[in-house]
């Protein structure tokens, strides 16, 4: 048993369901999970009538049992829960679980009942039982079920009804049945049970009232006014936590209960939940009452007490005047940012007005209240920027109907101060220097955040002073203009702020390479206070340099080897903190060239004894022209770079295993570059190739392979071609050797090859693709074997493809049993495209050959395809498909074929009737239709009859209608 909310756990062990009730929702709202045991139990004794027996440390039993005294006990067993847990709560799911720990038999079937009874007492008996007050659930437990089993009931209206009553507890009985109750066979025990509840708070809601403008929630005696838009609020609450309650709003007309409408809004992190609804549905004037209720998706609070609002279209008709003396409207500018002005906005006397809303030209709003309805408002405004401005003032009243709007502009003089800071690092003076344009600055102010506005004097609108840093990051820093006392103006520049040391060097820089070997300096700077040494890393490992009393540091140090570098940097301050690092990067070549052959990369392997490599070479010496190399000492060849930093030099090796390339750069100062030695290994596996040397084998036509030797001495061959057995061929007295394959089907198809010395030694083995071409050609089409299309008459169309493009000339073709034809192959494509006039229903079948330069004949491909019954449509005033004639041009549509013996046609024109007309002696007919509109599409639906009622497939011809005029 589940709900949708979470899995309720009754004990270590799984039971089976007896009766049950689950309660699921939707909703993410959490309740409490409860698992009780009882606070007393009891059982009583038919042959004990006198004797309590509660709390006892046995299992409970009931039924009738004979005991060793031979005689036929009668039991009853109770449970008191207590139900504290759940006060104030709704219980939606209250499970007693319990496991039978002895049934007399498992044959009989046993009638359960279970009762809600009066409270157990000390003085509980056979004599003295709990009454029994309310049966809660009878159920059947034995035969065909599991034995002895676990049994569990639903408790949940049980102890909703015992917590409406107030009841602090809740006491159960587990008896069988009267009538069965003294059968020895129905006689069982069972465990002391527990009750899982799963209870939830309902949520409550208070603090009704309107908002924008906030207005209470009224009597009827007095109330507030609101406008078709207007906003209902209320608070939520609910003491389950993690919780998260909304508010549903109803609303209706006072004298209209009936047209009452509910709606949700929603709902925000404090408990404020806000709506609103289209209420331009009721009259000007009209009296609503409004409330709402809480909701947690579990439980719904009762509605709260309503409240009333009047309906009030009547926006104010006047536009506010707006004033400043600081800042008055027009292009004159005044003021400056940051300068905070006085604006008045007055209502003219509308008594509608009860507040103003404005907006600036940033897009920053808000509300200024009237001293009174009708009156003025004073908005204390300080502009965030020099330049144009402007204020839009709208008045409201007190249902939130908006006036007419004035428009005020203004212009902010330029009077904050800009400049830059140059940061020399975290506790460390940098240097703040401040200029402005406007005559008549005396001084300027910096403040940081927290601390005190610090000023300085201005000299001919520009001043400096020191301004120190104590935290990294981006930091906000507050400057303002004077001119004398008077702040004229403010800005805020953000400036970025790091302990990282400064590193330069004369030496090693980005702007300009250096070679290898190169000796230089790099100079180490503080940007934070008491720094006593630098930690310093080209990738080779961390070192330390101390630092001079100044706290910077000169570090001497030799490139050996042409590389990137990535110098990290870090300052140490006397406490061995460590600053964030400076990574200062710079280039040093290296004077000797690299080689690298990227086809030895490849696999399978492509290189071989005699087969030509390209060995890339690249120096970044400036003024390159080239390259020497000598391949295993051999003769010097050059190649040109053609003012490239690399180029592409091809050897040939002459055997296999590791070959070298001893090469120098040329510069074009005449000389050279040191040397560099490139060792590479040539695969061993023997060279593979075929006639034509490169081409693709074609199915059906033999390849002649041949196998040349990457190693000396070589016996004979051991070959595989598309996975065959192994075969063995001899080797020729060259050394090589050549076996003929046919093959069977195209794609790719792989040759292995091992070749074998006379001593008995294996080279590598190579494995080596070849392309195979199908010479069959392929036929596709819409049309096909397993579903009927069209019918005789249609033309179908067909593509021929072929993997020999280039080769093919023509295709030869013929339809069943039909004259063969010919078509020229395409030559921009692949793809040949054909229209063939179908002649006869059902299974068709499409011969087709390719005939190749050579005179060679492909095999015949049979493509099977099935026709069916449907009538050929055509219209010379509406061809299918295309846009055409237009409205009141009068199309003719002519139906034919599809099957013989038609004598008559059906059709209709979209959605419109069906329409017969009889066909001609060869099973034709035609129809007009005359479209009504231009830019129109219609599908025409046209079904054949023959003369003994059968009727064909259906043709549906679409066509569009253009504009004729």
């Amino acid at each position: 048993m589940h709900s949708t909310r979470r899995r309720v756990v009754y004990g270590a062990t799984t039971m089976i369901t007896l009766a049950a009730t689950a309660v699921a929702t939707a909703s993410p709202a959490f309740a409490d999970v409860v698992s009780l045991g009882p606070t007393t139990w009891a059982y009583v004794d038919s042959q004990a009538p006198k004797t309590s027996f509660v709390n006892q440390p046995a299992d409970a039993p009931f039924g009738t049992t004979v005991g060793t005294d031979h005689k036929a006990h009668t039991y009853r067993s109770y449970f008191t829960f207590d139900l504290s847990k759940v006060r104030g709560q709704v219980v939606h799911t209250a499970t007693l679980y319990t496991r039978e720990t002895n049934v007399n038999s498992c044959a009989a079937t046993a009638p359960i009942e279970l009762w809600r009874t009066d409270p157990i007492k000390k003085t509980t008996t056979w004599k003295n039982q709990p009454a029994e007050l309310d049966l809660i659930q009878r159920f059947q437990r034995g035969a065909g079920a599991f034995c002895p089993g676990y049994l569990y009931a639903d408790l949940a209206a049980a102890v909703n009804a015992a917590l409406a009553r107030h009841e602090t507890s809740l006491t159960v009985e587990l008896r069988i049945a009267r009538g069965s109750e003294a059968d020895p066979a129905l006689g069982r025990s069972v465990q002391r049970p527990g009750l899982g509840l799963d209870g939830n708070h309902v949520p409550t809601v208070s603090g009704l009232g309107l908002t924008g403008p906030d207005r209470p929630c009224g009597t009827v005696a007095k109330h507030p006014t609101g406008n078709d838009s207007t906003v209902f609020k209320a608070n939520v609450a609910d003491v389950d936590k993690p919780s998260y309650p909304t508010a549903r709003f109803a609303v209706w007309p006072a004298d209209h209960p009936d047209q009452r409408r509910e709606f949700t809004g929603s709902t925000y992190f404090d408990g404020t939940s806000t709506a609103s609804t289209d209420l331009r549905g009721y009259p000007d004037g009209a009296v609503l009452l409004w409330t709402a209720r809480a909701e947690d998706g579990l439980d719904v609070s009762a509605w709260a007490k309503p409240c009333y609002l009047t309906i009030d279209r009547t926006a104010p008709t006047k536009a506010p005047t707006v004033a400043s003396s600081l800042y008055p409207e027009g292009t004159v500018a005044s003021g400056g940012p940051g300068v905070k002005g006085k604006f008045r906005f007055d209502a003219q006397g509308d008594r509608d007005t009860v507040a103003f809303v404005y907006q600036d030209f940033w897009g920053f709003y808000g509300n200024v209240p009237a001293q009174r309805p009708g009156g003025s408002g004073v908005l204390e405004y300080t502009p965030p920027h020099a330049g144009y401005d402007w204020l839009d003032v709208t008045p409201v009243d007190a249902a939130g109907n908006r006036g007419p709007t004035t428009h005020y502009q203004f212009v902010v003089r330029y009077t904050a101060p800009w400049g830059s800071v140059d940061v020399a690092g975290i506790g460390l003076p940098s240097r703040i220097t401040l200029s402005s344009p406007v005559s008549g600055v005396t001084a300027f102010s910096y403040q940081l955040d927290g601390a005190a506005e610090v000023k300085f004097p201005a000299v001919n609108g520009t001043g400096s002073s020191d301004i120190t840093f104590q935290t990294a990051g981006s930091i906000a820093v507050v400057t303002r203009s004077y001119a004398g006392q008077k702040m004229i103006g403010v800005d805020t520049m953000y400036v970025y702020v790091s302990d990282a040391p400064q590193v330069d060097s004369p030496d090693f820089t980005l702007d300009q390479d250096v070679i290898a070997p190169r000796a230089g300096t790099f100079t180490f700077k503080p940007r934070a206070a008491g720094v006593v040494a630098y930690v310093y890393d080209f990738g080779d490992g961390q070192q330390r340099i101390d630092a001079a009393a100044d706290g910077s540091a000169v570090l001497h140090w030799t490139a050996t080897v042409g590389s990137w570098y990535l110098l990290q940097v870090q300052s140490v301050r006397s406490d061995g903190s460590l600053s964030v690092p400076t990574v200062y990067q710079f280039h040093v070549i290296d004077p000797h060239p690299t080689a690298y052959a990227p086809t030895l990369a490849y696999w399978p392997r492509t290189d071989g004894v005699g087969v030509p490599l390209e060995i890339q070479m690249q120096s970044e010496l400036p003024n390159l022209t080239g390259f020497a190399y000598r391949l295993n000492g051999g003769d010097e060849q050059t190649v040109s770079s053609n003012g490239n930093w690399f180029t592409v030099a091809t050897v040939t090796p002459q055997h296999a295993g590791d070959n070298t390339v001893v090469f120098q750069a040329l510069l074009s100062d005449g000389t050279r570059s040191p040397e560099t030695t490139y060792t590479f290994n040539i695969f061993s596996g023997p060279v593979v190739t075929w006639s034509p040397p490169g081409s693709s084998g074609i199915v059906g036509k033999p390849m002649t392979f041949t196998f040349s030797p990457g190693l000396p001495g070589v016996r004979e061959y051991r070959y595989s071609i598309y996975g065959s057995d192994e075969q063995t061929v001899a080797a020729g007295p060259d050394g090589t050797a050549t076996v003929t394959y046919t093959p069977g089907s195209w794609g790719a198809i792989d040759v292995q090859v091992t070749s074998v010395g006379g001593d008995g030694s294996t080279s590598e083995t190579r494995i080596q693709y070849v392309d195979v071409r199908d010479d069959k050609v392929s036929v596709y089409s819409s049309y096909g074997e397993y579903v009927a299309q069209g019918g005789i008459g249609t033309s179908a169309f067909f593509t021929f493809n072929t993997q020999l493009f280039g080769q093919v000339v023509e295709y030869r073709y013929h339809l069943n049993d039909g004259p063969e034809q010919t078509l020229p192959a395409s030559t921009d494509g692949t793809d040949t495209w054909i229209a063939v006039t179908l002649d006869r229903n059902g299974l068709n079948t499409l011969y087709v050959q390719s005939l190749t330069a050579s005179g060679d004949l492909s095999p015949v491909t049979e493509y099977r395809f099935l026709v069916g019954t449907a009538p050929h449509v055509v219209s010379a005033q509406y061809p299918e498909g295309t846009w055409s004639g237009g409205a009141g041009v009068q199309g003719t549509f002519e139906f034919s074929g599809g099957t013989p013996g038609i004598v008559s046609f059906d059709y209709r024109v979209d959605d419109g009737a069906t329409t017969t007309v009889p066909a001609d002696s060869q099973g034709r007919a035609s129809v007009t239709y005359t479209p009504a509109g231009d830019f129109e599409q219609h599908t025409m639906v046209v079904t054949g009859h023959t003369a003994d009622g059968s009727a064909t497939d259906s043709t549906s011809y679409t066509f569009y209608v253009s504009n004729a005029r």
